[in-house]
């Protein structure tokens, strides 16, 4: 890619300066992994909601820290992800289960952990396509909200989560969600 960039920069090829523009800014935006931290992300849980009734429930355990968690409701293409940054620099793993518990409550899902060619960066992702709104309320909300909603801290392993095999496991403490939660279930689950 870059040897193609330097080659339209250089002038060989012939393209508009908006045009090239667009495209830069396309390959910047794509190079972002979807977990990673936004500039003013608050630490604890938040919330993002959008006009299309996409919403993004995250937990960022300090200011414009990593995105430990991910719990994205994209209502106007049927798809719920779940994406997180705790994962080691450089790591590919397929498959990883994670697994969200808080006490009996537990909700599971499989996805990858895979590195961004660009940035190098790692995360896990795993994308729930065509969740209509049945699948959304039992399959989703009927295992999610309890681990949510229950009294402890939760707690999220992914395994394998190492390159080794090993399980990575790390607390998450619930203090904070409540007023994010809820704009989040009003979203995703209504």
């Amino acid at each position: 890619r870059a040897g193609h960039l330097a080659a339209y920069m250089s002038g060989r090829h012939i393209m508009p300066r908006a045009c090239f523009s667009f495209i830069a800014l396309l390959l910047t935006i794509g190079s972002q992994g979807a977990a990673i931290a936004d500039a003013g992300d608050p630490a604890g849980w938040s919330v993002q909601i959008d006009p299309r009734g996409r919403a993004f429930l995250n937990w960022v355990p300090k200011q414009d820290g990593p995105r430990v968690l991910v719990l994205g409701c994209l209502r106007d293409v049927q798809m719920f992800t779940t994406m997180s940054d705790a994962v080691g620099a450089g790591d590919e793993i397929n498959p990883v289960k994670l697994t969200l518990s808080n006490g009996p409550a537990r909700f599971e899902v499989d996805g990858t952990i895979t590195r961004d060619r660009v940035t190098g960066r790692s995360s896990f992702t795993s994308d729930l396509y065509d969740v209509d709104a049945e699948q959304l309320h039992h399959a989703i909300e009927g295992k999610l909200l309890p681990v949510l909603e229950g009294p402890g801290d939760i707690t999220m392993t992914m395994e394998p989560g190492t390159q080794s095999g090993g399980a990575r496991t790390l607390r998450i403490p619930i203090a904070g969600k409540g007023s994010a939660l809820r704009r989040f279930r009003d979203v995703c689950f209504k």
